[in-house]
């Protein structure tokens, strides 16, 4: 049984694949659950570009840099905002739907990165456009969950760090 025609269904980039198409559920979730016009707009590019990333993988070719340049403004805009919000290094997720789905959109592409970074075995091409992109995507939704928060009035809750006993 294959997920793909070429692309062996127990195989590390099927894998990959499937994991971005469950990132792309919740962000599109996030993206049906967005009042904000900006942020819907970005949320609908970042979609776009997840499916342009399962057909890369698929037809063993890279991302092209305007696709990922396209990511990096996203980014830098999402930084900016978060950055004035952000008071602590980690944070418990947490406020309404919105920012649950872009907390698990974060975690998802952390995952995602992690999964990229043991799939590169089977990735019969260079492929540094696409792990740049991927390793992008979790900070991106980071900020977003942050400033979702901040514009509903959620106070973000920091991690406090317990030390190992001896």
């Amino acid at each position: 049984m294959h997920c793909f025609p070429d692309i062996c269904y127990k195989s590390k980039v099927c894998d990959l694949t499937d994991e971005i198409d469950i990132l792309s559920s919740f962000a599109g979730q996030a993206f049906g659950q967005c009042k904000n016009k900006e942020m819907k707009g970005d949320l609908l590019k970042i979609l776009n570009l997840t499916y342009i990333l399962m057909g890369k993988l698929r037809d063993n070719c890279d991302f092209f840099k305007e696709d990922k340049l396209i990511l990096k403004e996203i980014k830098i805009r999402y930084e900016k905002k978060g950055g004035k919000i952000k008071n602590h290094v980690f944070i418990l997720p947490q406020g309404g739907l919105l920012a649950g789905n872009l907390h698990i959109c974060r975690a998802l592409s952390k995952k995602i990165s992690r999964m990229f970074s043991k799939a590169k075995s089977e990735i019969t091409f260079e492929a540094c456009e696409i792990e740049e992109t991927v390793s992008m995507l979790s900070d991106i939704f980071y900020n977003m969950a942050l400033c979702v928060n901040y514009e509903n009035n959620v106070e973000e809750i920091p991690v406090i760090l317990i030390p190992e006993r001896k």
